[in-house]
């Protein structure tokens, strides 16, 4: 998402002039609707009305999926009001008829609407008020009529999270172009292609929330109501399964150089680690370098490139902060507010939906991403983060990770036993975590410690966040090429 979305625009009289030339731009481009059916001849001339009926002016579109019913005939009643039809040789698919009628629409905007559903007369201008040219689509609410009324609202953006369910349905109104960059409808696991759709379209910059509301119709034959008994087991494998489809993934480190020999064996296993997910969109690999060190640098282009077949971009950003102290107090509260300044240039850079930190002297097991990575994205309220186990190097018979108690004092794990944990903080070492449902910034310091990673956990558990510890990670925490603690 785009953060500058979340800060007000200035109340000046240029805002207003260019707002104002901004609306009358979207208000003069042409609209296409697009309405994708098969067997709605019930109910599809009433879908038809309801769209030549829009305040504004129209191109409509019927795209028909081999129906066997008498939906073509209907559709042939409107072609002196213009209507469109394009027919199927085959039954092909809700979401190749969708983009089959896109590729006749000649609308700089696109709506699409089920064969069954009603739009209010007013619905695409709700619509058309709500975008801006950079806006990839407008959403809004639906009411439910038929077997059953109810309003579904659609909360504002910034106020919706739509990695946990989607609010955006069928017929949001898309940019033309953006529909198209984020790669039109497509069939993933034969449901949730709004939402599939929306996910992908959201990266291009922030939607919009219009108050608009779709009439969704309800009845027998919907494919609503017939999965409806079966709705509560179905999300509980659909919502994982699209999370994981969907999100992309972003690996960042930081590079100190104080194991630059180790870093051959930790980008090995970061690569192979990172195959072993499988994840369909691509994944992109961040590394900070704060070596300072000519010969460091030559080492990590020479080992990257040896990976460029498992990540989409491998960057290597020069990032040479240092500091100094006299004392081992000042070298702890300097490093953490290098540790905190670094987290939060990772975090501008990497451009994914989850992001995977890994800190250079970490070396994580085959099958830590996938393991992490299915447990971020299961159930109905996945966690905001996930970690693996590796031991303090300092103190070599506590993990890092653990709980508060009701006085802020540390409790470390000593064991870790066998069942995922719920902590109050972990580290940095290799941590899993959504990066539109985890804190904006890193700070330095969590009640005056000097620990970047407590600050930003502790951050996330009081919005009533959660963090998992992940025993079936665990990493090793190297100490010298020679010697890695387990």
């Amino acid at each position: 998402m785009v953060g500058n979305a979340l800060w007000p625009k200035p109340e000046n009289q240029n805002y207003h002039q260019d707002s104002s030339a901004e609306k009358i731009k979207v208000r003069s481009n042409k609209v296409s609707i697009i309405i994708a059916a098969r067997n709605n001849s019930p109910f599809l001339a009433e879908t038809i009305e309801s769209a030549f009926s829009q305040h504004v002016t129209c191109e409509v579109i019927y795209s028909d999926d081999c129906s066997f019913d008498d939906s073509l005939t209907i559709a042939n009643r409107f072609l002196d009001q213009g209507l469109i039809i394009i027919e199927a040789p085959y039954h092909c698919g809700v979401c190749e008829t969708r983009n089959r009628g896109a590729s006749r629409a000649t609308g700089n905007y696109l709506l699409f609407l089920d064969g069954d559903d009603i739009l209010p007369p007013d619905y695409v201008e709700k619509h058309l008020d709500a975008m801006t040219p950079s806006t990839p689509f407008a959403y809004g609410g639906a009411e439910a009529f038929g077997s059953f009324s109810t309003l579904w609202e659609a909360p504002e953006w910034i106020k919706g999270d739509l990695w946990l369910r989607n609010f955006v349905n069928t017929s949001a109104l898309w940019n033309r172009q953006a529909f198209e960059t984020a790669g039109r409808w497509r069939n993933q696991i034969n449901t949730m292609w709004d939402w599939d759709l929306a996910l992908r379209g959201a990266r291009l910059d922030t939607p919009a929330h219009s108050k608009a509301i779709l009439q969704y119709r309800q009845h027998s034959d919907s494919w609503s109501a017939n999965i409806q008994t079966k709705y509560e087991k179905r999300q509980e494998v659909l919502l994982p399964q699209m999370r994981r489809i969907c999100s992309k993934i972003s690996v960042g480190s930081i590079i100190s150089g104080r194991l630059a020999e180790f870093f051959p064996e930790w980008m090995s296993a970061v690569a192979q680690s990172v195959k072993l997910i499988g994840s369909q969109e691509p994944v992109e690999l961040i590394l900070l370098d704060n070596s300072n060190n000519p010969e460091t640098l030559s080492l990590l282009r020479l080992e990257t490139n040896r990976y460029l077949n498992i990540f989409e971009s491998i960057r290597i950003i020069p990032h040479p902060v240092s500091f100094t102290f006299s004392n081992e107090k000042e070298r702890r509260n300097q490093v953490s507010r290098f540790m905190a300044h670094a987290c939060n240039r990772l975090r501008v850079e990497m451009k994914g939906d989850i992001h995977w930190l890994i800190e250079d002297d970490i070396r994580v097991p085959l099958e830590a991403g996938i393991n992490l990575f299915t447990k971020l994205t299961a159930d109905w309220v996945p966690p905001n983060a996930v970690s693996g186990c590796y031991r303090n190097r300092h103190i070599e018979t506590q993990f890092v990770g653990g709980h508060f108690d009701e006085y802020h004092i540390v409790n470390t794990f000593s064991e870790i036993g066998t069942e995922t944990s719920s902590v109050d903080y972990c580290g940095t070492g290799c941590l899993m975590f959504w990066k539109d449902r985890t804190p904006r910034y890193w700070d330095s310091h969590y009640r005056d410690v000097p620990a970047h990673d407590w600050e930003w956990c502790a951050q996330i558990k009081e919005s009533n966040g959660s963090i998992l510890m992940l025993p079936s990670v665990h990493c090793g925490h190297v100490k010298s090429p020679e010697d890695i603690l387990y």
